[in-house]
């Protein structure tokens, strides 16, 4: 088994990398292989609507999403992160998920191979859980409808701002490990 973690946030030791760690530590317990990916510190952009991807199978692009996409497509499970800036995902998750059109066909079947398993992370620091409870129904939508993985868990951590202020919500830190325990149950 593999899992990869794909980090939307810009701060490497912030709450949405935590609970990735987190969910990624429990996958390694249950024995996958782990490998995390933090798109701040990669060099891409965004889909240039070239439609190269959909006669060639690949994206025209050779930036670093391309190593990125083959771990994907070669991974059992993937970890989403990205906390919430000015009401949606950061720029740079919003940037590689443009860049997941390169994975659909021009029926718009998916190329990514069935039976993948994921779980969505999210950090916010608005104190109501529901604020942006649509963001994540919708990408959980894209990603079992456009890319065909199940989605086992979306995990919020709500009300935090400080980077690594989330450990100490002990329940949440449990709730994003045992994730990545029972990924494959």
């Amino acid at each position: 088994m593999k899992v990869i973690g794909i980090v939307g946030s810009p701060r490497k030791n912030g709450n949405t990398n935590i609970l990735v760690q987190q969910v990624l530590e429990g996958a390694a317990e249950a024995g996958a292989e782990t490998r995390n990916f933090f798109l701040n510190e990669m060099d891409y952009k965004g889909c240039q609507g070239c439609n190269y991807c959909k006669a060639n199978d690949k994206c025209k692009l050779e930036d670093d999403l391309a190593e990125l996409f083959d771990e994907l497509l070669a991974a059992d499970g993937v970890v989403f992160g990205s906390p919430i800036y000015f009401g949606q995902f950061t720029g740079q998750m919003r940037l590689f998920l443009d860049r997941c059109y390169s994975l659909i066909n021009a029926d718009f079947s998916s190329r990514v191979p069935a039976g993948k398993k994921a779980v969505i992370i999210g950090t916010q620091g608005a104190p109501d859980a529901a604020a942006f409870k649509g963001v994540f129904e919708e990408f959980a939508g894209q990603i079992s409808n456009f890319m065909g993985m199940e989605v086992k868990d979306t995990i919020v951590g709500v009300g935090y701002h400080a980077p690594g202020e989330v450990k100490g919500d002990v329940e949440l830190m449990e709730k994003a490990k045992t994730a990545g325990l029972n990924l494959f149950k």
